[in-house]
């Protein structure tokens, strides 16, 4: 699946525990597709990235559980790109949506994530 967006200013929950993310605008209560955790390629000021997201609700803290939230950890990219749009290429689904306890179960599955997400990389 393709869509695209716009890249959005998040609460910077991803760079404060060493996973920075693109967060990307999504409309109000209307899910594009199965939230969860997929591998994707972000096509971003014309150049490609291959990354990690999650498309669903928050998975720690107390945000509103209706809200929908698309964050992208990018492979190799350490750039501003608050405002570009941006093509987003769903390519696996890696795993369900899940709460966390605490910020450490949080970053020990992110980690898990990244690892899983650039096997799929190195498979094609």
């Amino acid at each position: 699946m393709v869509f695209f967006g716009k890249v959005t200013r998040g609460l910077h929950i991803g760079k404060s525990i060493g996973f920075p993310t693109i967060n990307i605008e999504v409309p109000e209560n209307k899910p594009l597709f199965e939230f969860g955790i997929y591998a994707c390629e972000v096509e971003l000021k014309g150049n490609l990235y291959k990354g990690v997201m999650h498309y669903g609700p928050k998975t720690i803290g107390t945000d509103d559980k209706n809200k929908i939230f698309c964050e992208i950890h990018l492979f190799d990219f350490d750039e501003d790109a608050y405002y570009e749009n941006v093509r987003i290429k769903l390519l696996k689904k890696i795993r369900e949506v899940r709460k966390f306890s605490s910020v450490t179960a949080l970053k020990k599955q992110i980690s898990k994530d990244i690892e899983t997400t650039k096997k799929h990389f190195n498979a094609q």
